[in-house]
């Protein structure tokens, strides 16, 4: 039932996208929130039309750019004061009382999906091409990622003794969480060659016990750089979570960090270049 109403939520922001897009034109003033949605518009070569942007996405544009604070906490006051035609996000993107109240000052607010699948970002990728004009641009930009995760899907398909690698999530405070399937981190590391432990254990971002992660066994821990900044890396890893001395990946210190940028939106382009990236720490090709 959870995966069917996945499904229909998509399928409806789909059939708004569509009655949406068809009044949205370039050159309009654009504020996307989201790094996946503003790391598209530029690939498209459509940063022109951005006046502002979430601080997820402070890495795509120029110092110059306002940074309107969490794509989840977004201000109604300070958008209008922007005077943009349309917000441009994710699902993620929030709260609902901000959108409502954008729409009420005649703003479209554009809402794509965050899928963590290739079929996600390919939709994303011309529903991006369609609101900023740049169709042609988009459908050259779907041919290249396709053929991008072609090649990463062939050099992974023999690949022999899969290491096991479990995503942690560690906000300060809070039980550490595992990324298990349905994840963005959960494409990343299939794509890497690698499998995902937490995926038959448990669905999305959840809190997992430290025994829980020991019978896994995994052979690496992928952290995000800033949680890896943040506990100090291996070595505060292992503090916080001693336990983990009992995996392969406490016993070798057997950490990888990958951009958080990857993993923010659903899958995106940044998920594909981590992949490849990951695949070469793992297995050296």
């Amino acid at each position: 039932m959870k995966k069917q109403g996945v499904i229909m939520r998509r399928a409806a922001l789909s059939a708004v996208f569509l009655l949406t897009a068809a009044t949205a034109w370039a050159g309009d003033r654009i504020i996307s929130a989201g790094s996946g949605i503003t790391e598209l518009i530029n690939a498209l070569g459509a940063e022109d039309q951005l006046v502002a942007v979430d601080i997820t996405s402070k890495t795509y544009v120029n110092d110059d750019i306002p940074k309107l604070g969490y794509h989840r906490q977004l201000s109604a006051e300070s958008i209008i004061s922007l005077a943009p035609d349309h917000l441009m996000g994710s699902e993620e993107m929030g709260p609902e009382s901000t959108l409502s109240l954008l729409r009420q000052a005649g703003i479209q607010v554009d809402i794509l999906n965050s899928g963590e699948t290739i079929a996600d970002l390919m939709q994303r990728i011309h529903q991006v091409g369609q609101l900023t004009g740049k169709t042609h641009k988009a459908e050259a930009l779907a041919a290249d990622v396709q053929d991008r995760v072609s090649k990463i899907e062939q050099r992974v398909a023999n690949q022999k003794n899969r290491k096991r690698v479990l995503f942690l999530t560690i906000h300060g405070g809070r039980a550490p969480m595992v990324g298990g399937s349905k994840t963005t981190a959960d494409t990343l590391i299939q794509l890497a060659g690698a499998t995902n432990p937490a995926a038959q254990q448990v669905e999305a971002y959840k809190p997992l016990s430290t025994e829980a992660m020991i019978d896994m066994q995994p052979d690496v821990i992928l952290l995000s750089t800033h949680t890896s900044q943040a506990i100090g890396g291996i070595d505060g890893l292992l503090k916080t979570m001693p336990l983990l001395a009992a995996t392969p990946a406490g016993q070798n210190k057997a950490i990888i960090t990958v951009d958080g940028t990857a993993l923010i939106g659903g899958l995106n382009l940044k998920t594909l270049e981590e992949a490849e990236r990951l695949n070469q720490k793992l297995y050296g090709h």
